[in-house]
């Protein structure tokens, strides 16, 4: 029994795993229509940008929208080389409840949350140690 067994809803006698890799694949399939569809319309608004603050955001989301269009390629092509549902920094698997939510999930939530945090730097209970100063004393550069 796989990971994934227990996936998706299943609607027919064939076998769940079918089904469920089925269902993940359409769902992906459906995110990718709407991401290319939102990439054409914003190239669109991007060429009748009025303003540079309109163009700027509209940049951004399209930053946005090919970011989460490559992450929906990458779960496809891991559908189809049978590497789905298997975190590909730590090799175990994802949770059944976070490809649901999130179909295109390269990380589980451990191996996400360091990538994150990492990301978002260090804390400043990290910086300036647990017991520098307490909450209701902050430091007076604040």
């Amino acid at each position: 029994m796989s990971h994934l067994d227990q996936a998706a809803p299943s609607s027919g006698p064939r076998g769940r795993h079918a089904v469920d890799l089925q269902w993940f694949r359409g769902e992906l399939e459906q995110q990718r229509r709407f991401r290319l569809d939102q990439l054409t319309d914003l190239s669109y608004q991007a060429a009748g940008a009025a303003d540079d603050v309109q163009g700027e955001v509209t940049a951004a989301l399209m930053s946005g929208a090919r970011t989460v269009l490559a992450e929906i390629d990458a779960a496809l092509f891991r559908l189809a080389i049978g590497s789905f549902g298997v975190c590909q920094r730590c090799g175990r698997a994802i949770s059944v409840d976070r490809l649901q939510a999130i179909p295109m999930a390269g990380l589980c939530l451990p191996c996400q949350y360091v990538k994150e945090s990492h990301q978002l730097g260090p804390d400043i209970v990290d910086v300036w140690g647990i017991d520098s100063f307490p909450a209701s004393d902050p430091p007076a550069n604040w």
